[in-house]
């Protein structure tokens, strides 16, 4: 299973990972330097007072005995007694016990005997004898039933879910605001326009919002001016184009036939790349409404088009699938595509495909052209870059095309990419995303 790769996953993680390793060092260390330490001193004492207590009540007269087993039990919660019953082990040995009993037998030297009894299940006994007395102490299971390692595991365990819950916290607070500057910055770079990030949190974020929110206002700024100035020349340099198509209707007939045909072409050429000029300047593709469609449909619709201009387009419409886009623009990207592929492709069909992938349609559209060089295939989506040395409209196009279809495919969120095709060529790769 593959693990999440996102800032707020990492960082939890490691925080997580920390705090645990860090509550199992503390509670090993706690445990090997503190507590074993401790149980062991504690067994030590009480063989001691064991012993002690057995090794007095051999001395003292037989009538003194019994006030001291009552001064033990009042004192130290110990009984002292004579009477023998049956022992049975006990289930699960506490520690403690185990070293107790080793304790005791390494005093006294010689074994002693330990364990319970079905009428006093809540005491523990311990059987040895002194001066040939056979003596049997019983305490409590209150008397060891503190449990230190218990109670630090509760609190280990408490500062680690403790611990998590902050890491989770701590990693959302630093992921978010990165996730919302990511989202914001990638509608910024598809011209979606001026957006503005909160201003909120550590003085790092705040002010990496800050910086943000002034950058798009400047970005927004420099494409309003762009798409202004690029209109004004269009408007001022349409209207003495069109004085010139007029004069040019107005010539007699016959008279520099060739003159005016060139002449035509010109003022054609001229209008066609204001128009795709000021096309790319509006930032085309944004806030278009999405339409139920059938793919195949729109591809035909395409394809026969180009045919109708004598274009070799080869196309078979598949099983139908139908997927939510913004028709006009996918219209345009395909338009665009294909009169790219017929331009340089050498005369040979043009092929369209449509598959889907991952659970998206993808459609290529593929040539026979001359290819284009890998360190070439980003650069012929920019503006007025083209493969074709000529500078000729009619050779190498408005140098437009490619950038225009870039244009719609990031604002809406599809993929296009040109790649190598096997026996010479290229394919244009259109992946669509909802």
């Amino acid at each position: 299973m593959k693990l999440p790769n996102s800032l707020f996953f990492r960082t939890a993680a490691t925080l997580s990972v920390t705090s645990l390793l860090l509550v199992l060092i503390t509670l090993a260390a706690t445990a090997w330097f503190v507590l074993i330490p401790v149980g062991k001193q504690a067994a030590e004492d009480l063989a001691a007072l064991l012993i002690l207590s057995a090794q007095t009540w051999v001395e003292v007269p037989p009538e003194t005995r019994p006030d001291l087993e009552r001064e033990l039990f009042d004192t130290h919660r110990l009984r002292l007694t004579t009477d023998s019953f049956p022992l049975s082990l006990p289930g699960p040995t506490p520690r403690y016990l185990t070293i107790l009993h080793e304790a005791i037998e390494r005093r006294i030297g010689h074994p002693v005997a330990f364990g319970t009894h079905a009428d006093h299940e809540e005491w523990y006994w311990v059987d040895f004898t002194m001066a040939d007395h056979s003596l049997r102490f019983g305490f409590t299971h209150d008397r060891i039933g503190a449990s230190p390692l218990s109670a630090l595991l509760t609190i280990a365990i408490t500062i680690l879910i403790l611990a998590i819950v902050t890491a989770l916290i701590m990693a959302l607070r630093i992921s978010k605001p990165l996730a919302l500057l990511s989202a914001a910055t990638s509608a910024v770079g598809r011209g979606e326009g001026e957006l503005s990030l909160p201003e909120t949190g550590p003085d790092e974020l705040k002010a990496l919002a800050g910086n943000f929110n002034q950058m798009s206002g400047e970005v927004t700024q420099l494409l309003e001016n762009r798409t202004t100035l690029l209109a004004g020349l269009s408007h001022d340099l349409r209207t003495p184009l069109t004085r010139m198509r007029l004069a040019l209707e107005l010539l007699p007939e016959n008279e520099a036939d060739e003159l005016y045909a060139n002449l035509r072409q010109d003022v054609d050429e001229m209008d066609h790349l204001l128009r795709e000029t000021l096309l790319l300047a509006r930032g085309v593709g944004h806030g278009e409404r999405l339409q139920e469609c059938d793919l195949g449909e729109i591809i035909s619709a395409a394809a026969a088009g180009c045919r109708q201009g004598n274009a070799p387009v080869k196309w078979e419409p598949g099983e139908l699938l139908s997927w939510s886009v913004p028709l006009t623009s996918l219209k345009r990207v395909l338009n665009n595509l294909l009169e790219n592929a017929i331009r340089y492709g050498n005369g040979e069909a043009v092929a369209i495909e449509l598959q889907q992938e991952e659970g998206c349609p993808v459609i290529r559209v593929l040539d026979r052209g001359p290819g284009i060089p890998d360190n070439m295939r980003n650069a012929v989506f920019r503006p007025f870059q083209r493969l074709e040395d000529s500078r000729s409209t009619t050779t190498g196009g408005s140098g437009l095309g490619l950038a225009i279809v870039r244009q719609l495919c990031n604002a809406q969120g599809w993929d296009i990419s040109l790649q190598p095709r096997r026996g010479g060529g290229t394919v244009a790769v259109l992946r669509l995303k909802r």
